[in-house]
């Protein structure tokens, strides 16, 4: 095993702990942190949607969490006319 993935294994252990409270606040079961030493090096999973996060730091997938939950949960509230703006900024990272 190389040097990098051993690195990501342990940032993904690190992830996990640190984003378990908010999704159990949430009710989310269903979430992973993927890590691998090809290609997309580090996915957050959360059910069927994968978000990128090569290279960020465990605060910044913590934020694209908070994201996820902003975009679900408060979706059909009225946020004028930079709705489309905002969600397409919180979504730059999701991968189809």
């Amino acid at each position: 095993m190389s040097d990098h993935l051993k690195n990501l294994q342990e940032k993904r252990a690190e992830v996990l702990k640190k984003i378990k409270p908010i999704c159990e606040a949430f009710g989310i079961e269903d979430y992973d942190y993927i890590v691998s030493d090809k290609g997309q090096t580090e996915i957050l999973r959360i059910g069927a949607t994968k978000i990128g996060c090569s290279w960020n730091s465990i605060d910044a997938v913590v934020q694209e969490l908070v994201g996820y939950l902003f975009v679900v949960y408060f979706r059909e509230r009225a946020l004028g006319h930079f709705k489309t703006q905002v969600f397409n900024e919180i979504k730059c990272y999701w991968l189809k």
